[in-house]
């Protein structure tokens, strides 16, 4: 009897026991459920996150060729109208180089042209003289 009533005990604690690993696996069970849960909404976030980069990588990229482009387009530009500015400096260097001699030109022109008259007026004002004394 004492066995039997030891056996009885032996079942009883070995009943309780498998009942408190039952309870344990299904608590072990939901927390896994939970965190298998979890992980799937953290996958799909990281995802859409990643998505969400990618998009934005391309975007990105597209305004730094956009940026790019126009920046060269300036530059190219810029160049030009260097090159025109100089082009216009050195013309207007040559323009006043023109304008300077067209002017001195000029002013030879009418000095030459006051020397000769000046000359006529000298000639007959001496021929007008050689009359004078002829006369007198």
């Amino acid at each position: 009897q004492v066995s039997q009533n030891e056996l009885d005990w032996f079942h009883q604690d070995s009943e309780a026991q498998l009942k408190k690993w039952q309870q344990e696996k299904k608590e072990a069970r939901d927390n896994l459920k939970a965190l298998r849960g979890t992980v799937k909404k953290h996958t799909e976030t990281n995802e859409r996150y990643l998505k969400t980069i990618e998009d934005k990588e391309k975007q990105y990229n597209v305004y730094l060729n956009t940026f790019l482009d126009t920046s060269n387009k300036f530059a190219n530009e810029k160049v030009k109208l260097e090159e025109l500015i100089k082009k216009s400096q050195d013309d207007c260097q040559e323009c006043v180089k023109r304008a300077v001699k067209a002017e001195m030109s000029v002013l030879q022109n009418w000095k030459e042209t006051e020397v000769w008259k000046l000359s006529g007026t000298i000639a007959k004002a001496e021929t007008n003289l050689r009359m004078l004394k002829a006369l007198s």
